[in-house]
């Protein structure tokens, strides 16, 4: 796999989830355009390239939300591990695998955020000085509208990487090699 098309591929998809996530938005739910591009790196990419691809992926998108640092890393790299390991069971180029498989990434994520904002709530109100100042709780939102964005994101699936499938041949993905058994 080419590094640099990753690279390319990992900024426009953050930049498309910060530039178009609030104008795509339906009821709260917004389509995660990077998890797309992670199922599509972890679909094609030999499976070690593709968990790390998938792991960088979530923190570069750690570094422009308002999430812990690793929240997303860590979801991406779940995500990135269940779709490398079922590559071999799934058509690459079917919208159902694709749908399905955004489908799983989608709700892994969901999980992994739902579950940190029932560990770590927001922070308590904190008395300030003569003012009253107080901390500003962290912005979550609920558990409905985080399934709902990951089903949003799987109906995108087969249009999206349905369009990054024609991009196949400058990330230079290398079929993965079987190990030699030995009898």
């Amino acid at each position: 796999m080419r590094w640099l098309p990753y690279f390319i591929l990992a900024y426009v998809a953050i930049a498309v989830q910060i530039g178009l996530g609030a104008f795509v938005r339906y009821h709260g739910a917004q389509p995660n355009f990077v998890l797309l591009a992670v199922v599509f790196i972890a679909l094609h990419a030999p499976r070690d390239a593709a968990l790390l691809g998938c792991f960088c992926m979530g923190l570069l998108q750690d570094l422009v939300t308002q999430q812990p640092p690793g929240l997303y890393a860590l979801s991406y790299g779940l995500a990135g591990l269940v779709v490398a390991g079922s590559h071999h069971a799934v058509s690459k180029e079917h919208p159902l695998s694709h749908f399905a498989l955004a489908l799983a990434g989608g709700l892994l994520t969901a999980t992994v955020l739902v579950v940190h904002g029932w560990f770590r709530p927001d922070a308590p109100a904190v008395p300030g000085g003569a003012g009253g100042a107080a901390t500003l709780p962290a912005i979550r939102l609920p558990a409905g509208t985080q399934y709902a964005s990951a089903l949003y994101t799987a109906l995108l699936a087969p249009l999206v990487l349905g369009l990054l499938q024609r991009t196949r041949r400058f990330f230079a993905f290398q079929p993965q090699r079987r190990k030699a058994r030995s009898w």
